[in-house]
Formats: C-alpha cells, sequence, structure tokens
C-alpha cells in the first residue's frame, strides 16, 4: 500500500473521482473528471470511452496526471466544457492543475479494447481498460482528500431517505429507483462500511 496515497484518502477498497489532465503532442491541455481505481503498490487503472480528447492524448504520450481536487467548478467545466489555461500550472511539457490538493503523475502500461458487447453501459462506442504505473504523487495539501464516489452516493439516499414519507406513490417509485441504483454502484465499488449503509437505508425505505 503506497502511505503518500492513503493520506490523500485512496485505498484499494473503494473507486474515486478525479480529474485526469493530459496534453497532446502539440502541447494543448485538457481535462476530464474519470474514475480511479486504485490496485495498491503502484497500480492503478481507469475505464475511458473511445473519442474523448484524454484517451486520443494517453494513446499518444503514455502518460497522464490523477488531480485530486474537491472543487465542483473544476468537475463541471472538465465535463461540459473546456478548462481555462488559467487553470493550469505553467508547466509545458505535462497538465497539471495549478490549486490541485495534490497529483499523481502515471505512466501508462496497458491499454486494452473492450467492445460494445462486452461492456456494462449500453452504447455503441468501446471502452479502453488502462493499467498504469505511478511514477510520484505530489501532495500539496492533505486536507483536500479524493472524492469518493459511493459517499456521494450515499448522500443522495439521505436527502431522498428524508422525503420518501411525505411523497406521493410517482415520486417514491423514483426516489426508490435512484436507491436501486446508488446500491448497484456501491455493491460493485463501496467498501464493507458503504455495503453495511446501504443495507439499513434499504431496510428503512422497505418500511413505508
Amino acid at each position: 500500500m503506497n502511505e503518500t496515497l492513503e493520506k490523500i484518502g485512496i485505498t484499494t477498497e473503494e473507486r474515486y473521482e478525479c480529474i485526469y489532465t493530459t496534453i497532446s503532442p502539440e502541447g494543448v491541455k485538457n481535462s476530464a473528471a474519470i474514475g480511479l481505481k486504485y490496485f495498491g503498490g503502484n497500480d492503478v487503472g481507469c475505464r475511458i470511452f473511445e473519442g474523448s480528447k484524454t484517451l486520443e492524448n494517453i494513446q499518444k504520450t503514455k502518460k497522464y496526471v490523477v488531480n485530486v481536487t474537491q472543487d465542483p467548478m473544476i468537475f463541471t467545466k472538465s465535463t461540459i466544457d473546456k478548462l481555462p489555461d488559467e487553470y493550469y500550472t505553467d508547466d509545458t511539457d505535462i497538465a497539471v492543475l495549478r490549486d490541485a490538493g495534490s497529483y499523481i503523475v502515471v505512466n501508462v502500461v496497458d491499454i486494452d479494447e473492450q467492445k460494445p458487447e462486452n461492456t456494462p453501459i449500453d452504447n455503441d462506442q468501446s471502452i479502453f481498460m488502462i493499467k498504469g504505473k505511478i511514477e510520484k504523487v505530489v501532495v500539496n495539501d492533505e486536507s483536500i482528500k479524493a472524492f469518493n464516489r459511493a459517499f456521494s452516493g450515499i448522500i443522495e439516499c439521505l436527502v431522498n431517505v428524508s422525503r420518501y414519507k411525505i411523497v406521493d406513490d410517482k415520486k417514491r417509485k423514483y426516489y426508490m429507483d435512484r436507491v436501486i441504483e446508488n446500491d448497484r454502484m456501491i455493491s460493485r465499488i463501496g467498501n464493507g462500511k458503504s455495503k453495511e449503509i446501504m443495507k439499513l437505508l434499504k431496510e428503512e425505505y422497505e418500511k413505508n
């Protein structure tokens, strides 16, 4: 287990949502919100759908940076818009977020394409499984922990359970469907505590 990663909240038990930054051979920087899986030691992995600029840059340069941040604006702009240049450091050979709590430089060791029929999401795009080795970890602020995807699902369920008892049947079904979806996600990427919490929440829903 990498002790430095533990300091910023990353363990092998869960999945984390981070900002991946890449740079093209021509020096153009790009960012995207992508999940991080840590396998232990210096091994990490992620899944990226074909057609993204992040994937294109990774295929060409065999390197990317995982930035740990909890800034919602960075997540938003990285998903629906191009992150402006002022968000990056002045480095010309690597793309790093200027205000990242920490960042992980990763060298790609394997890119495996999976065809649409072999992916869990119903679409016609291939998904690429990318395995990498950590080159270095830079910690600027230990108080900024990696965003835990399972925790966000639990918070959504808690908000919904507080409303579940006071809405009509149609809305109840909507809330229950969200619980089912979050439970599916957490059963796949959450740790033991997250799964225990979801069990308690499902029991609470079933009382009504």
